[in-house]
């Protein structure tokens, strides 16, 4: 998707949201809807595109919009800006809301700012995820306080058709193993529901910075990896591919709506 699009979606993802339910119990959650828009910039364009992203969000804080998002950074140049929907009627709200907001700053603004956009990224993905509990894991001790979570890892699980509950079972049991050897390292899973390669399950894991998320990784897996192993192995064998991101939580390029 290519040449000009709206203020917010030139903005835009894998959250005051998706964090939110991280480290929640699971018996106290509901399957969740996101919203997911993810930019692709080239290395040149990453400043300017989050120029025009922190310039968004002043305005954003001039004329409120209602719907808070956060917004993720991957290494390989991915935004991914992240909505709770409650169901897909809610897009029809928020769309409407969008098209409120760009009238209070006025058209010629809203163009203007448009412009600015243009050319700093290459193509525009929109799709959405359900929040799977069951798939989850959520230690009693989370190793992470609030706040903590800055290191992020996206792990992409394409399933071949039809494995879909076997591997729901495999991540299941590992959730068991994580939860005897008392593992303070918990995260969250999503099911492709549109937009996405599905079908799709991506789990989100989160760390302090990246030496400290691979050096309990490399610890967890010297004690444990064996029986990890034995059950992930299971996993990849029901895989069409998998693959994954890492990057950063990114609470400059994320949006609280004020409190009036």
């Amino acid at each position: 998707m290519r040449g000009k699009v709206s203020i917010i979606f030139g903005v835009g993802i894998v959250v005051v949201l998706l964090l939110f339910s991280n480290f929640v119990q699971a018996e106290e959650q509901k399957p969740q809807l996101f919203f997911v828009e993810e930019v692709v910039c080239a290395p040149s364009m990453a400043a300017e595109y989050e120029a025009y992203v922190k310039n968004v969000l002043k305005l954003l804080d001039t004329h409120s919009f209602p719907y808070p998002w956060t917004a993720f950074s991957t290494d390989d140049f991915h935004y991914f800006f992240v909505w709770q929907i409650d169901n897909f009627a809610t897009l029809d709200t928020f769309f409407k809301a969008l098209k409120e907001w760009e009238g209070k700053i006025g058209k010629e603004s809203a163009q203007a700012i448009q412009e600015t956009v243009v050319g700093t990224y290459k193509h525009v993905r929109y799709s959405c995820y359900l929040h799977v509990p069951d798939m989850s894991y959520y230690p009693e001790s989370p190793k992470l306080k609030p706040g903590e979570a800055k290191f992020v890892y996206m792990g992409y699980c394409h399933v071949l058709g039809g494995k879909e509950e076997e591997v729901a079972k495999y991540f299941k049991k590992i959730g068991e193993l994580c939860k005897e050897k008392n593992y303070g390292g918990g995260w969250d899973t999503y099911a492709g529901v549109f937009g996405a390669d599905m079908p799709l399950y991506v789990y989100l894991e989160f760390g302090k910075s990246a030496g400290d998320f691979w050096t309990e990784a490399d610890e967890f897996n010297e004690a444990h990896g064996k029986d990890m192993m034995e059950i992930w192995s299971k996993c990849l064998d029901l895989f069409r591919k998998y693959e994954f991101k890492t990057g950063m939580v990114r609470p400059d390029l994320s949006y609280m709506p004020q409190e009036k």
